[in-house]
């Protein structure tokens, strides 16, 4: 709602399918789309997104549910802003993390988890908002593609060297 109070977006949260039980447990009853989802202002490009917060130092592809990168890959493919906003809670900062450079990074490095240093060497930190806008993450998503194009071709995909321990 922030961004369309500025008319930059129209961006909502999507009501996730399901019913409680008796025991007053929430279960879903399909398996949803990304949480967020809408338009961005004067181009009209779609977005979607999912956010996730993480208390470690890596994000762990586990805690990514397998159709929702699905289905961002494919809004991507056509040409959609599709990826997933990242909080890391120890250092309090957000990222976002375009589907495309999620794959190129499970395809090309075969791991099951980025890593905190890839994020802040790579990616646009998330600014600080104004008023109801919490995060500017849109402002964070156009310097990362102006940086890497679109389709984040741009961007070189290497592992962050491990540093050496100190020895004892």
């Amino acid at each position: 709602m922030a961004y369309e109070r500025i008319g930059r977006a129209c961006i909502t949260r999507k009501a996730i399918p399901g019913r409680f039980l008796i025991e007053r447990r929430f279960v879903p009853e399909s398996k949803a789309e990304p949480d967020y989802g809408g338009t961005v202002g004067l181009s009209g490009r779609a977005i979607f997104y999912d956010a996730k917060t993480t208390r470690r130092e890596v994000l762990d592809f586990d805690n990514l549910h397998a159709h929702q990168i699905g289905f961002l890959e494919r809004m991507a493919r056509l040409g959609a802003i599709a990826g997933f906003l990242v909080e890391f809670s120890r250092c309090g900062e957000v990222y976002f993390l375009p589907i495309q450079v999620l794959a190129r990074w499970r395809d090309t490095l075969a791991r099951k988890s980025l890593p905190y240093q890839f994020f802040a060497a790579n990616l646009v930190l998330t600014p600080q908002g104004k008023g109801f806008l919490i995060y500017d993450y849109l402002s964070a998503i156009e310097d990362q593609e102006q940086r890497y194009g679109s389709d984040y071709a741009a961007l070189e995909i290497v592992a962050p060297t491990r540093r050496a321990r100190k020895a004892s």
